[in-house]
């Protein structure tokens, strides 16, 4: 009996998802060179804000943005914002957006992994 409280005890601590927690969709989006840059495409749709923006790349760098106070409202198929993010060739990326949607509970994150390498002619590449 006691073995079976204490695994209880320790399930309900360990924060494991169940049934009644809310799952945050996740929506792949696109990642392009534009001429000396990189563009993230926009799947947003009308009415849809992006509170937040975390970067991340394999050597460690980061950016967290909240924009809570100032959300981006973005068009389909133009780029996301990067905030002046310097991205390297021969890193690998992951950036996440969170969208805030007209219905609350149609909220998720726009998500992207990719690589940045150069050509012998030192234009840029984007592979995944």
């Amino acid at each position: 009996m006691r073995r079976c409280v204490l695994l209880t005890v320790v399930l309900i601590l360990t924060g494991c998802p169940g049934p009644g927690d809310k799952m945050v969709s996740r929506v792949p989006t696109t990642v392009t060179a534009k001429g000396n840059g990189i563009c993230v495409l926009s799947p947003m749709k009308p009415g849809e804000k992006i509170t937040a923006v975390q970067i991340y790349s394999d050597a460690g760098d980061k950016l967290i943005k909240m924009l809570e106070d100032e959300p981006a409202y973005i068009d389909n198929g133009k780029c996301l914002p990067l905030f002046g993010y310097a991205f390297h060739s021969g890193r690998r990326y992951s950036v996440a957006y969170d969208v805030e949607a007209l219905n609350r509970d149609d909220s998720h994150l726009i998500t992207a992994e990719f690589s940045i390498s150069s050509s012998e002619q030192g234009d840029m590449k984007i592979g995944n």
